[in-house]
């Protein structure tokens, strides 16, 4: 077994170590003194040095303890006040999240939005032969001006999301609405052209 350094040891823990060795001490004091012949004169004055000596570590124990109170209490106190500081912390680490999901569940309603109304356009593809009725052209030209005022409003809402979230520091979720904001830009000036 390595033995124990106490320059390694808290103050708490040296306390310890401390007070174990005088209960060792103790107990060893008070096995000598039961099995020492108390019936010369030398060992007699031995046996007093024993009682002095066992008065001593008990004196010490007293104090030890006294002392290990104190330093018990002085750690309960620091573990309550980090306690009460992580419990803090812990509240605001949870506000900023709430933050972060607000802000990533605009992001992803937007995209959905915009998913969906990509899936409206799955009906204007050319077709084989190439050809539109004059009604179809019209339905057509409907639906690209309708996608076209979709488009404005998406653009607003990433822009919006994209400056929220970098206020916010949320650089993940900035970058995201960046990246939608781009492609939203880009498919408003294809569909300009078209």
């Amino acid at each position: 077994m390595p033995s124990l350094s106490l320059d390694s040891l808290s103050p708490f823990g040296r306390l310890a170590v401390k007070l174990d060795n005088d209960f060792s001490e103790l107990a060893r004091i008070s096995a000598q003194l039961q099995r020492l012949e108390i019936e010369s004169d030398g060992s007699l004055e031995h046996a007093i040095k024993l009682l002095n000596q066992f008065a001593q570590h008990g004196q010490s124990i007293t104090d030890g303890i006294q002392e290990f109170a104190r330093s018990l209490q002085e750690a309960r106190e620091r573990s309550e006040a980090a306690a009460k500081l992580v419990a803090e912390r812990a509240q605001l680490i949870q506000q900023r999240k709430q933050e972060q999901n607000q802000v990533q569940e605009k992001l992803t309603q937007l995209e959905e939005e915009v998913k969906a109304a990509n899936a409206s356009l799955a009906g204007l593809r050319k077709r084989d032969n190439g050809g539109y009725s004059d009604e179809e052209k019209l339905q057509i030209r409907a639906q690209l001006e309708l996608l076209n005022s979709q488009l404005s409003g998406f653009i607003e809402g990433a822009q919006a999301i994209r400056e929220e979230a970098g206020r916010l520091h949320f650089k993940g979720i900035e970058r995201e609405a960046q990246a939608l904001l781009t492609a939203l830009q880009s498919s408003r000036r294809r569909l300009r052209i078209v």
